[in-house]
C-alpha cells in the first residue's frame, strides 16, 4: 500500500472510532438539522408508528428499499406507486414482539432475498426471544427462524446501525451483531441456523443507565460491514468490520480471514466516558471532547 494510501486508510479509521463514540452518546436523542436549498415534508408510510431508525438501499437493483421502524414493523418502496407497502400486518397480537425490527438486510447478490431480525425488547417486558424473518420473495412471504436470544427493535441505540449484515460475494453467509452480552453470531445456510462466533473478542460491557429496567441493557456490537472487494463471487468476504457500543477502549474490531480471529482496528482513536450517556463527557486520544445535556424531553 502507498504512503498515501496509508494516511487515508489511518484517517478513515479514526474518523469512524470518533464517531462511533459520538454515536453512543447521541443514540437516545433525534438531533434536528437544516439543510438550506431543501424543503422536507413528511413521508406518509401508511401505517407504523414510533422511530424510523434506517433507511437500508439494496445496492444491486434500482429502487428497491426498505425502512425498518421500533415497534411498527418494515416496508418496502414501492415505485410505480410511490407508496410504502407494509410487510408484517400479518403479525398477530400472540407474536407482538416481533413487530419490533432490530435490523433489516436486503441481499445484494440475490435482490428477492431479506431478512429482517424481529423483536421488540431484551428485558424482561418480554419472554419472547427474537425471530429472524427469511423472505425469498422481497417480503411478501417470510419464514421464521427462532433465535436463541431476544432482539431490541425498540431498545437504546437502535439508530447506531444495521446489525444483520449479508457478504456480499456468498450470500449464504450472514452476521448478526446481539445485545445483552450475546456478541457476534455467524450463519453460513443464509440464516437457517446461527453459531455464536466465540472469537469475537468483545460482547460489551456498556449499558446507558445500568441497573435499570430499560436502559440497563448492554447494548454490545452494533453493527457489522463486509469489505467487498476481499473476496469474489461465491468466495467469502475476507475483511469484515463490527462496531461495537463501547465509550471506553476500542470500539472498532476486523476480522481479515472471514471471521475466524478479531483484533481492533490499529490507529483508531480510543476514548473515555465520564459520567453516563445521557449527561456525560467523552475525551479522546485526539484531544477532542464532547459534552452531552439531558435530552429536553
Amino acid at each position: 500500500m502507498s504512503r498515501d494510501g496509508k494516511i487515508r486508510r489511518v484517517s478513515l479509521v479514526r474518523m469512524l472510532g470518533f464517531c462511533a463514540v459520538v454515536a453512543i452518546l447521541f443514540s437516545n436523542c433525534a438531533l434536528a438539522q437544516n439543510a438550506a436549498g431543501y424543503t422536507w415534508s413528511n413521508a406518509y408510510t401508511g401505517g407504523g408508528g414510533g422511530y424510523i431508525p434506517n433507511i437500508i438501499f439494496n445496492p444491486s437493483q434500482r429502487n428497491l428499499l426498505y425502512v425498518r421502524t421500533d415497534i411498527g414493523g418494515a416496508y418496502r418502496w414501492n415505485s410505480s406507486t410511490n407508496l410504502w407497502v407494509p410487510l408484517m400486518d400479518w403479525v398477530s397480537w400472540d407474536n407482538w414482539n416481533m413487530l419490533g425490527v432490530e435490523s433489516l438486510a436486503t441481499d445484494p447478490v440475490n435482490p428477492q432475498n431479506l431478512y429482517i431480525m424481529a423483536g421488540l425488547y431484551t428485558n424482561s417486558f418480554t419472554t419472547q426471544n427474537g425471530t429472524l424473518l427469511i423472505s425469498h420473495d422481497q417480503g411478501n412471504t417470510f419464514t421464521q427462524v427462532p433465535m436463541p436470544f431476544k432482539a431490541g427493535g425498540n431498545m437504546p441505540a437502535r439508530n447506531m446501525g444495521e446489525r444483520l449484515a449479508i457478504d456480499p460475494n456468498d450470500n449464504s453467509i450472514l452476521f448478526f451483531a446481539a445485545r445483552s452480552g450475546n456478541g457476534l453470531w455467524e450463519s453460513t445456510n443464509s440464516g437457517l441456523t446461527w453459531s455464536k462466533v466465540t472469537s469475537f473478542p468483545q460482547p460489551g460491557t456498556y449499558a446507558v443507565v445500568p441497573g435499570d429496567v430499560y436502559q440497563g441493557d448492554i447494548i454490545g456490537p452494533a453493527w457489522v460491514i463486509f469489505d467487498p472487494r476481499t473476496g469474489s463471487s461465491g468466495k467469502p468476504t475476507q475483511t469484515i468490520y463490527v462496531g461495537v457500543a463501547q465509550p471506553d477502549g476500542p470500539n472498532i474490531f476486523v476480522s481479515i480471514n472471514g471471521g475466524a480471529t478479531w483484533s481492533a482496528v490499529a490507529g483508531q482513536l480510543t476514548c473515555s466516558l465520564t459520567g453516563t450517556q445521557s449527561s456525560g463527557t467523552a475525551s479522546c486520544t485526539n484531544g477532542a471532547s464532547w459534552t452531552v445535556s439531558p435530552c429536553p424531553w
